[in-house]
């Protein structure tokens, strides 16, 4: 069962988007160090992410380390909180206690992006086993069911019902509608799920197109904003009647199609300014940070490398807190024999013996960051 914590802070969030939740979709339990979700100091404004499908190529096979990197990335990023579109682990032919010793190396490895991950089933989890449904909503939580952030409403679907061709079953659609129309007023409605409804593939998507269409229109009907979805493993984007569809399935699981039509690993940042909502596609491989050893004195150096095409805002944290009220953060960055100082501001730790600083990094640079005692003022 999911901790009673996580069920107390939802409960607190529901009321956000002024609608209602039936079925509250919790954060996954990657470990005791993971970040619940919190509400947004803006409830206008926040930023999260989006992945999936980091499964290997095959049972025995380790997963990919891309999902790591992701996490990795996430740490330093701290959206606050990212979905995750399913596909976590090859399961498939593997026994139960091989899926469920994968469930738990996911787990372990989410764990590391210190922020809430958030997944809808995909059907490497399933297998079309209700087995196997029963350990997923053991290990992972519930199949499908929503949230609230913010003003926005999220809704993860399981377009892998046991026993049934890939789509929506009657139970989970009417349950939909419900929940479409208990949260109209959201100022925006964000579904996720696995396999998509217009995917970049002939057969890459819903067994049903009548059963598609119907999930479309109810996402017409009720203004749904964002609809992202994985299964296939590239980045591809299409808009049909207003509604915005997203494959993002590139964390690692083998790619589908040439890095020229989307077949490259990725994640999105998604970046929610009142009712206006703008995408960012990341690469992983990209974003590092390396420490310096804590001195004598308590300060500490961080380099943080940025090979992203855009400049990220990020948030490091230092392994100590023994300058206390005493650190004082700086950042710079040399480029060409010039030195440029950056701004950089303490924020709120997330963890006990951590300072943790925010810095914005620009594009393909790289930043040092320092904390240090404060000089005394004479």
């Amino acid at each position: 069962m999911p901790p009673l914590r996580f069920l107390l802070l939802l409960s607190l969030l529901a009321p956000a988007a002024g609608g209602e939740t039936t079925r509250p979709l919790l954060p996954l339990p990657t470990s005791l160090s993971a970040t619940p979700l919190t509400p947004p100091a803006d409830a206008e404004h926040f930023m999260f992410a989006v992945s999936g499908d980091n499964r290997s190529t095959g049972r025995g096979v380790p997963a990919p380390p891309t999902a790591r990197q992701i996490f990795s990335e996430l740490r330093l990023l701290q959206p606050a909180f990212s979905l995750w579109t399913g596909d976590t682990i090859y399961g498939a032919e593997e026994s139960m206690g091989e899926a469920r010793a994968e469930f738990e190396s996911f787990l372990a490895e989410a764990g590391g992006a210190d922020i809430p991950i958030i997944n809808a089933p995909g059907n490497h989890e399933i297998h079309e086993l209700s087995g196997r449904e029963a350990l997923y909503q053991e290990k992972m939580g519930r199949l499908f069911g929503s949230f609230d952030y913010g003003r926005c409403h999220f809704i993860a679907l399981d377009t892998e019902e046991a026993g049934a061709k890939v789509g929506i079953g009657a139970a989970q659609r009417d349950w939909l509608r419900s929940d479409l129309a208990a949260n109209r007023q959201a100022a925006a409605i964000f579904v996720f799920m696995h396999h998509p409804l217009f995917p970049r593939r002939q057969g890459g998507g819903f067994a049903d197109p009548a059963n598609r269409d119907e999930i479309h229109r109810l996402f017409i009907q009720y203004g749904v904003k964002y609809v992202f979805a994985g299964h296939e493993h590239l980045y591809y984007q299409s808009v049909h009647d207003g509604v915005h569809y997203v494959v993002t399935g590139g964390a690692g699981a083998p790619s589908e199609g040439p890095v020229e039509e989307g077949g490259f690993q990725n994640y999105l940042l998604v970046f929610v300014n009142g009712g206006d909502v703008s995408l960012e596609v990341l690469e992983p491989w990209r974003l590092f940070v390396a420490f310096g050893p804590v001195q004598p004195d308590g300060s500490c150096t961080a380099r943080i490398d940025n090979y992203h095409d855009a400049d990220l805002s990020v948030v490091v944290q230092f392994p100590t807190d023994a300058l206390g009220l005493r650190a004082r953060p700086s950042a710079a960055l040399d480029y060409k024999g010039w030195t440029h100082a950056l701004d950089a501001a303490i924020v709120p730790a997330r963890h006990a013996g951590t300072t943790a600083v925010r810095v914005t990094v620009p594009r393909a640079r790289s930043v040092l960051a320092t904390i240090a005692p404060a000089k005394p003022v004479n």
